[in-house]
């Protein structure tokens, strides 16, 4: 889930198909009330988190195969860095760039790196158990599925963990 920067909320997923090949789908909502038309229009601009499909494919219109359609006078005159449209699309040319294997030996993670750590540590564990022939389980604690991000200043002074805490769970 993408941290809130207005009163909708936005998901991503990417959900693997075969060992080259995903299906991702971008979910806007509001938790209150329906969308609204300024809420749907953000969405259409395709400038933000979402990206224009083909409606029959659903394969996005600008992709790997046309370079994502980069405007290279765009980046000429500094108006966009990469010439790319939207952050979607942005962040499609960096994942799709890296080949359809990437070898991660060759990483270099970093500390804001650490989920991504944690989080293959524990696939790679459950892996381990299952080749032990242990069943994987799921998390015994039911409030670990309410975690969210969040966007949030908080005063130098303050531990993040603790000045966030409030934010990070979903309301229920």
């Amino acid at each position: 889930m993408i941290p809130p920067l207005s009163d909708t909320i936005h998901f991503t997923s990417a959900t693997p198909v075969d060992d080259e090949h995903m299906v991702g789908f971008t979910v806007t909502w509001h938790p209150d009330r329906p969308l609204n038309e300024a809420d749907r229009a953000e969405a259409e601009s395709w400038t933000g988190i979402h990206t224009e499909v083909d409606p029959l494919t659903f394969r996005p219109l600008r992709n790997r195969d046309n370079e994502y359609l980069i405007d290279r006078e765009a980046q000429r005159a500094g108006h966009s860095y990469t010439g790319i449209r939207g952050i979607r699309e942005e962040d499609m040319a960096v994942q799709e760039g890296m080949g359809t294997i990437y070898d991660r030996t060759l990483e270099h993670l970093g500390t804001s790196d650490l989920a991504v750590i944690a989080m293959r540590r524990q696939l790679l564990q459950a892996v381990r158990d299952l080749q032990a022939g242990h069943e994987p389980t799921a998390p015994l604690n039911g409030d670990s599925y309410r975690v969210r991000s969040v966007s949030i200043v908080l005063p130098r002074e303050v531990v993040w963990d603790r000045g966030a805490a409030d934010e990070l769970l979903a309301k229920v």
